[in-house]
């Protein structure tokens, strides 16, 4: 309370001018001036801000100016350049195009979903059903038990992997203690509310059953018709998936008015976006509780129809896609990975692969390709290499920084290991950057485009919206239309722009 109370004082003193707290700010410039430390964190800073924004960004870069310029400035000299730096930056591209995605997109188009029902129609949820006991499904029970605060009950096919999910769960609620983010009677009580079975009969008197097994058709549909067999007449099925077709799932069931895609984006805690899919049967009523229970789970919900692979999978793949194809042509691999780093996305492509797996976007990949054929996803022969091989990168180095292979000991983060060399096959038309990131701005606009004539979604904006939350796209950028009309690839691919 007297750190609290004295650094008040001490923001009061600064704001009105106070004689003796200036006197004080002052003399500990004076002592900071002479510091290296100084030079070291201004330093440190570009540094950071080069690695996160590719000097793409005016604002950071002109903090840190300001900052350094500021040690041999006076109070009312730092002011007024600080001010004249707001104005400056106030005029920019990147501030009007960051007031667009976050107070446009972020803000307002968040606040009030398109297509979604009249919040009255929502049912009270008082229990709620996991079906999985993996990670995902942890982190799926640890959010509804806590943003709900109702009884979860996780299922698995068998006790070890029952308890080996509880006991992910309970450590997960226990390191939110330990860091300060509930009290340990909270903790407890947390914990307490989320248990465990073998059967799926602990689901008869839920409201809400999401299943979050493994991304094939076949294992889904059985699922929910075991669920469908035991759950009441007003329970709600939900499905996690990723790229499936709702529509397809609800096929064989006797309700299918009752399922609703509920797409969750990892990790489950820290993304905001939830893709809500509308199968062809899904009730208003379906539909407007799965919006309450969003809002409930602290997540911005945007209605998606039942299209493959929704929105943000659609466009990261169709990405992803063409570096891919790039390298698999004849690109470097270093080439290929950094022809975006000026959008100063939160990754590289290669990175983003073996984040998700690349079994995982080799399956989806598939999907897309069955439904919208190769020449818009092609399925890549030389990460089917990889994948019949083991490998878990295409790098020396995965995610966690262990070596994908014995052969890459020595070798950096960003070296393609010898053995895995040996497995890929180019072409032999490499691109430049330049012409690979215009390769993929025109793909993008393709696939948008496609994507709001097929009625994906209800606008541009949700797109923007999406991919902002759900793909950590740059608020600088404006959101991924705005940022493709500027650099022409909306005009030059579909003849038009997304925004007048």
């Amino acid at each position: 309370t007297g750190f609290l109370d004295a650094s008040l004082a001490w923001a009061a003193g600064v704001v009105t001018g106070d004689a003796d707290t200036l006197t004080a700010l002052e003399s500990q410039r004076d002592r900071d001036r002479s510091d290296a430390a100084w030079d070291e964190a201004i330093a440190e800073g570009r540094r950071i801000v080069a690695e996160k924004t590719g000097g793409h960004v005016p604002a950071p870069a002109t903090v840190l100016e300001l900052l350094e310029a500021g040690r041999h400035r006076s109070r009312a000299e730092s002011a007024a350049a600080e001010c004249a730096a707001l104005a400056h930056l106030t005029q920019t591209p990147e501030f009007h195009r960051t007031v667009y995605a976050f107070l446009d997109v972020v803000q307002k188009r968040s606040k009030d979903p398109a297509g979604a029902p009249d919040a009255s129609l929502a049912r009270p949820v008082r229990k709620v059903g996991v079906v999985g006991a993996g990670l995902m499904a942890g982190q799926l029970a640890l959010l509804f038990a806590q943003r709900l605060r109702v009884p979860v009950v996780m299922t698995d096919i068998d006790q070890a992997r029952v308890d080996r999910g509880l006991a992910h769960v309970r450590s997960q609620a226990q390191r939110l203690v330990s860091r300060g983010r509930l009290s340990a009677e909270a903790g407890t009580e947390l914990a307490g509310l989320i248990t465990g079975s073998v059967s799926k009969d602990v689901y008869a008197d839920a409201d809400f059953v999401i299943e979050a097994v493994f991304e094939e058709m076949g294992v889904k549909k059985r699922v929910l018709a075991e669920l469908e067999a035991i759950v009441s007449a007003d329970c709600i099925l939900a499905t996690n998936t990723s790229s499936l077709s709702v529509t397809g799932m609800a096929a064989d069931l006797d309700h299918p008015e009752r399922l609703v895609g509920f797409h969750f984006f990892n990790p489950v805690a820290a993304m905001p976006l939830l893709e809500i899919v509308r199968g062809p049967a899904t009730t208003d009523e379906v539909l407007a509780t799965a919006f309450g229970t969003a809002r409930t789970l602290g997540k911005t919900a945007v209605l998606v129809q039942d299209a493959p692979a929704f929105v943000v999978n659609r466009i990261l793949l169709r990405m992803m896609g063409e570096v891919q194809a790039s390298f698999d042509g004849g690109t470097p691999a270093g080439t290929a990975d950094h022809a975006l780093d000026s959008l100063a996305l939160p990754m590289t492509p290669f990175t983003l692969l073996a984040m998700v797996g690349i079994p995982v976007a080799q399956h989806v990949t598939e999907s897309l390709n069955a439904a919208f054929g190769d020449e818009r996803f092609p399925v890549s022969a030389n990460l089917q290499r990889l994948i019949d091989a083991g490998r878990t990168a295409l790098w020396a180095k995965d995610l966690k920084g262990d070596r994908v292979e014995a052969e890459s000991d020595g070798a950096s983060g960003e070296t393609i290991p010898a053995g895995t060399a040996a497995l890929l096959e180019q072409g032999d038309s490499p691109q430049s950057g330049e012409e690979l990131l215009v390769r993929v701005q025109d793909a993008l606009a393709e696939e948008i485009g496609l994507m709001l004539a097929e009625g994906v979604v209800a606008d541009a904006r949700d797109i923007d919206l999406c991919m902002i939350l759900g793909a950590g796209w740059p608020m600088h950028l404006g959101g991924i239309t705005p940022y493709l009309d500027h650099v022409g690839a909306s005009q030059r691919v579909n003849g038009t722009r997304f925004h007048g």
